[in-house]
């Protein structure tokens, strides 16, 4: 990934909200801070999925349903467009109909947005649909930023210091996810942590070096920029450290570089991305992370063969 397309995630000329109607009091706050920090317009869409014209309600006049459902949607969005329009904030909408990941990416080409923003846990009859099955498959298929805010997402108090956290995994190339979790810290004025946890325990301090020494060398490639990133090494299980670096740090924000899971761990959702979100108290940035490294290359040390089954992101 070249540093103009990197630039474009980091400042993106517009961000797309994709709405369950019931999730705009979360999504908007966190949307409205971002695009005063990149300048960008917002797009808001909601998506009227099949199942909304087959349910109980729609009885035996599903058309009448679906009509109502529409206009009802384009009506809340209107309102919505209005006040963001009204704080000097560039905002469009739009209603759709079919299965919502499908329209979500269709959405993202047409009009070549770099950011998504989505919520993850549903409210209302339709809410359920929104949560895991729309945002998981979004994360595992877009090449852009997916900003994901989970059922535990707390706003943060506005007196406290901006902080990014980057959990990073060496077992996949993160040239561009580091990339990306810098230039958003030089874009905000915040302290930046990369975070790295391996499974095996660190006990061993040259393990530990050589990772530090790693992301060191990694950071030295990146464009000088004002920001200094602190390098944090932690050992366990890697859903959990990531998380108690969250409660340990609180970060405003937390960037994740993720990769496919393994067929069973997206069908039962164990993958350590799917966790996180789900538990994490702030807004996930999440990218689809390089290719694998080879264990003959210059990632070798960080093979899973030498530090067992470090943190991979897998969703």
């Amino acid at each position: 990934m070249n540093s103009t397309h990197v630039s474009s995630m980091t400042r993106p000329k517009s961000i797309l909200v994709a709405t369950s109607l019931n999730d705009l009091d979360l999504l908007l706050p966190v949307a409205i801070e971002q695009a005063r920090n990149t300048g960008a317009m917002i797009w808001l869409l909601h998506v009227i999925p099949p199942e909304a014209y087959v349910s109980i309600e729609a009885g035996a006049y599903p058309f009448v349903g679906k009509e109502k459902e529409y206009r009802a949607a384009e009506a809340a969005l209107v309102k919505v467009a209005s006040e963001l329009r009204e704080k000097n904030l560039p905002c469009a909408y739009e209603v759709r109909r079919w299965y919502p990941v499908d329209e979500i990416k269709g959405f993202i080409r047409e009009h070549s947005v770099k950011r998504l923003i989505v919520g993850t846990s549903g409210r209302g009859k339709l809410g359920k649909l929104l949560i895991g099955s729309v945002a998981e498959q979004l994360i595992r298929s877009l090449d852009i930023p997916v900003c994901t805010l989970g059922p535990h997402f707390k706003p943060p108090s506005p007196n406290r210091p901006h902080r990014i956290l980057f959990a990073l995994s060496l077992r996949h190339h993160p040239e561009h996810s580091l990339k990306f979790a810098v230039d958003l810290a030089a874009g905000s004025a915040a302290d930046l942590t990369v975070l790295n946890v391996a499974e095996q325990d660190l006990g061993d301090e040259g393990l530990a070096a050589g990772a530090m020494s790693k992301i060191e060398e990694l950071l030295k490639e990146i464009q000088p920029t004002q920001v200094q990133p602190q390098i944090r090494i932690r050992s366990g299980e890697p859903a959990e450290e990531i998380l108690a670096e969250c409660t340990a740090s609180g970060p405003q924000l937390l960037v994740l570089s993720a990769f496919l899971a393994s067929p069973l761990s997206a069908k039962f959702r164990t993958g350590v991305a799917y966790r996180v979100i789900a538990k994490a108290p702030c807004p996930i940035f999440t990218l689809r992370s390089g290719s694998k490294t080879r264990a003959n290359g210059n990632y070798r040390e960080f093979s899973d063969v030498q530090m067992g089954s470090s943190y991979s992101g897998q969703f």
